[in-house]
């Protein structure tokens, strides 16, 4: 079925309600007695809400469910989902200057999450570990780096693949002088 791609949106949505009213994440954990850390994974799709958490987070943004979800697409009796390039949306997840996340599709299956992102990593660019609840699986599109799980350090070539508990501290770096796309697949698990 194609609505689970609703979870995306509703990430991206609450998101950019707390951007628009002008309240920052410290204000929204505040607000809703939730760590920082969850509200980033709930805005980034790293992680689903539970349906009291979803509540308490329309509650603090002061919109109604009926107001959230209006805006909203989910299509209905189509047995497949064509996505252009153009529809990709970008994402920010952490604060990682030189990554650029593009948001392909996401969707839920039993037990987790999956959303597909489109990750571009500049030139000597690198980030700190993070950690997210689930899988994750990625695959190099074009260029070399290192990616480090734990204490464990990683060469990925150009055509190599990972998968990995991401709950495990881990992160890339590119030291090369050409730009990382890689392909990963978020398996988020819900709680």
């Amino acid at each position: 079925m194609i609505q689970e791609e609703l979870i995306g949106q509703m990430a991206k949505r609450i998101k950019a309600l707390r951007i628009e009213r002008g309240v920052t994440l410290q204000m929204l954990s505040e607000r809703t007695n939730l760590t920082k850390g969850l509200l980033s994974k709930i805005e980034n799709s790293r992680t689903v809400p539970s349906l009291p958490v979803f509540l308490t987070l329309l509650a603090a943004l002061e919109i109604k469910p009926t107001d959230f979800f209006e805006t909203l697409s989910v299509r209905k009796n189509q047995t497949y989902f064509h996505i252009k390039r153009k529809d990709y949306r970008h994402l920010k997840k952490e604060d990682r200057p030189g990554f650029d996340y593009l948001s392909i599709f996401s969707q839920t299956i039993p037990g987790c999450t999956m959303e597909t992102v489109l990750l571009t990593i500049k030139p000597k660019a690198k980030s700190k570990p993070t950690t997210t609840d689930g899988f994750e699986f990625k695959h190099i599109i074009a260029g070399d780096c290192d990616y480090y799980i734990e204490d464990e350090k990683i060469t990925l070539r150009e055509g190599d693949s990972i998968y990995f508990d991401a709950s495990k501290p881990h992160y890339p770096v590119n030291l090369s002088k050409r730009k990382v796309i890689m392909l990963v697949f978020y398996f988020l698990t819900i709680k």
